[in-house]
């Protein structure tokens, strides 16, 4: 009797590792977003959501999140730009397993000209499990340099749409980190959604600097009193009637310098006189 306890004992423990790896399984394909939908027709018309140079920020990619078209097809968004005093960014991405389904995040990043420059995948995220804190997810840690790509744009991927993925039921988890016996629970399966909500954690490392364009500095011109006015004016005439030439050239840079604009016509008419 013993014997086939340990036997039966056995045969549930090797059933149970068995499904202990996460699996996607495939179901029905998903009707794609039509053209007609998307808000814009290049990066550079997103709207940008500004970032602190720390902060954590909850969202949701529901219908009222604009939709953008992407390499894998056109899908909700939410687009990012980094403060403008971040250097190297600390960057945690969550994309949380709720009421049975979860969305497949992709977050793309830009430089200054909205030129593609780096690309995540779901294969670069881990599964963490629930705790008393929070529930499963996918989650990813990375860095990004903000100096050479001040904008991200977080997706859901279009790529596991119709598809499920099984994951280990957190009492399993922990039963195996206490080596305990295994608990009789199911694992639960989350189906890729186009929606979902998301959790997204940055942190300033290093800051950047930006070097000011020096100013030229302005120069007053103080309009020419009345009496000013009359003095260049005779001055020139007077330097033309004597024939100084080179002297009424100057009172007339002069008098150009202080805003007397009808000074080139006297001394035009001066040297018309003169003839």
């Amino acid at each position: 009797m013993n014997t086939k306890k340990l036997l039966l004992s056995l045969f549930i423990g090797l059933s149970l590792t068995a499904c202990s790896s996460t699996e996607a399984i495939q179901q029905q394909p998903i009707e794609p977003l039509a053209n007609s939908q998307v808000c814009c027709s290049d990066f550079s018309q997103y709207p940008w959501i500004q970032l602190a140079t720390t902060e954590d920020i909850d969202f949701q990619l529901d219908k009222d999140s604009p939709i953008g078209h992407f390499s894998d097809g056109n899908s909700y968004f939410n687009a990012f730009k980094f403060a403008e005093r971040s250097g190297k960014v600390q960057l945690r991405l969550s994309s949380l397993m709720i009421n049975d389904s979860v969305a497949a995040p992709k977050l793309i990043a830009l430089d200054h000209e909205f030129n593609v420059v780096s690309t995540t995948s779901l294969d670069q995220f881990d599964i963490k499990p629930s705790d008393a804190f929070t529930r499963t997810q996918f989650q990813l840690n990375f860095q990004l340099d903000a100096a050479k790509t001040p904008y991200f744009i977080i997706y859901s991927s279009n790529e596991y749409l119709g598809q499920s993925i099984k994951v280990k039921h957190p009492a399993r988890i922990r039963a195996e980190e206490l080596g305990e016996p295994m608990p009789m629970v199911t694992d639960p399966t989350y189906a890729y959604e186009r929606f979902g909500k998301l959790k997204l954690s940055i942190k300033t490392l290093s800051l950047q600097a930006h070097k000011q364009t020096p100013q030229q500095p302005k120069v007053a011109i103080k309009s020419a009193q009345p009496e000013t006015h009359t003095f260049y004016k005779e001055a020139i005439v007077e330097a033309v009637k004597t024939n100084d030439i080179p002297k009424a050239l100057a009172l007339l840079e002069e008098a150009k310098a202080l805003g007397i604009k009808d000074a080139q016509d006297t001394f035009v008419q001066a040297l018309e006189s003169q003839k």
